[in-house]
């Protein structure tokens, strides 16, 4: 390194030469090093700084305040960036780029903020999902089979293998429908980024459509579950009339919903559903225990009203909107569920009530064959010739089931038998 041909200034010739702030920026020659200078403005401000030429320009690179650095320090600074520019560096432009570099750094890790998958998906479902009767199955779809493949991914940093372990995970558990239902919610989620340019491709779109084997659902109910739901309806006035009936007697959602006052024989205790409104084609009877005369006390009734649960505005036809009442419901379960330390539940839909109750039955002690009876199926005993010989109407034997299943319900709900019945079973 070239040594300067001025002499070297000291610390009081240079608190001399900036007693008085100048009328202009001033770069004042500070020796021992070329280049070396004081900067001194008119607002008072003094710093050191190196002037050098890089690439045919003349370049200033700012060391620091006089109050940050002493002269010494200053110096020794100056000698070792000069010794860079004689070697060929650019110090001025490696700070720039280094600046350049942290600022492209903030940028991208405030778009990777912007883009994280939780937060994309948070706004998919505010702007596409918020009029869905489905949205808090999608939810709970993408938050239990997606997420935990892609958590803290920037959505454009997820690629088509986080989405085949997600879906392969489930076909390795033998739950091939949800694996097809999470190959449509992520290709649903990824065009919308992909209309928004946030991405450059579905990586669910060319996953191939799992080819379902034919299942049979297996979701019951577990007691606590089962529980949870009931004391959930209680602020649903005439839906929670509907569930526990439904829970108490395993009849279909229509059936319920669709009963009339007339259908009813309080003396004989016997409700009769006519066979026009039964699957089978048959008239069913169902004995009315005590807790379903009590569920059937607490429906209101209205002047010149037959259904026992008129729409509202329209007494002919039966009252709607039992999926908004059950988004509820599910929302008031799963917090109710969690308070209790118990798993997250699965979705259940209400004909799951029908194969509770059949299994709850068997359960219980009481033969498949009663159990199919009570809830108005044929049975396997009724098949083949059967159907011709076989008209025994097992009136006793579901009047005692009944009585049973309902002391249990009963039970359950106040919570008597806590922990008899473990978690439900999941659906396969």
């Amino acid at each position: 390194m070239g040594a300067s041909r001025l002499k070297p200034l000291t610390v009081k010739e240079i608190q001399k030469l900036t007693a008085t702030p100048p009328s202009t920026i001033k770069h004042r020659s500070l020796g021992g090093v070329p280049g070396f200078v004081l900067v001194h403005t008119p607002a008072g401000y003094t710093g050191y700084g190196l002037i050098y030429r890089a690439g045919g320009e003349r370049k200033k690179l700012t060391l620091g305040s006089t109050k940050m650095l002493s002269l010494g320090e200053a110096r020794k600074l100056a000698g070792q960036f000069r010794a860079k520019v004689e070697a060929g560096y650019d110090p001025h432009g490696e700070r720039l780029e280094k600046r350049r570099q942290e600022l492209e750094q903030r940028r991208l890790e405030e778009q990777r903020l912007k883009l994280d998958v939780e937060r994309m998906y948070a706004k998919y479902m505010d702007l596409v999902g918020s009029q869905l009767r489905s949205r808090r199955e999608k939810e709970r779809i993408f938050r239990m089979y997606i997420l935990p493949y892609v958590q803290g991914l920037c959505v454009t940093e997820i690629m088509k293998n986080h989405a085949l372990e997600a879906i392969d995970a489930l076909v390795a558990r033998g739950r091939r429908p949800m694996a097809d239902k999470v190959r449509q919610e992520g290709s649903a989620f990824f065009e919308w980024l992909i209309e928004r340019d946030h991405v450059d491709r579905n990586v669910f779109g060319r996953i191939r459509k799992m080819k379902n084997v034919k299942t049979i659902r297996r979701r019951v109910l577990s007691d606590q579950e089962v529980r949870a739901i009931s004391h959930a309806s209680e602020t649903e006035g005439r839906w929670s009339c509907w569930i526990k009936l439904l829970i108490l007697t395993g009849c279909r959602n229509m059936e319920v919903r669709g009963a009339s006052w007339s259908e009813f024989d309080f003396e004989a205790r016997l409700w009769t559903i006519p066979a026009e409104r039964y699957k089978n084609g048959l008239p069913h009877t169902i004995y009315l225990t005590d807790a379903i005369l009590e569920v059937l006390d607490a429906v209101p009734r209205f002047k010149d009203v037959d259904l026992l649960f008129p729409a509202v505005g329209n007494a002919n036809n039966p009252m709607s909107g039992d999926q908004k009442m059950k988004d509820r419901i599910d929302k008031l379960v799963r917090k109710s569920m969690a308070e209790a330390g118990a798993p997250e539940p699965d979705n259940w839909c209400v004909h799951d009530f029908r194969r509770t109750i059949a299994t709850g039955l068997q359960r219980l002690g009481f033969r498949p064959d009663i159990a199919d009876q009570v809830i108005g199926h044929v049975g396997s005993t009724r098949r083949g010739a059967g159907v011709h010989y076989l008209h025994h109407g097992y009136d006793e034997e579901r009047k005692q089931a009944l009585e049973v299943w309902s002391q249990h319900i009963i039970k359950v709900i106040r919570g008597d038998d806590e922990g008899q019945q473990g978690s439900g079973a999941r659906e396969q």
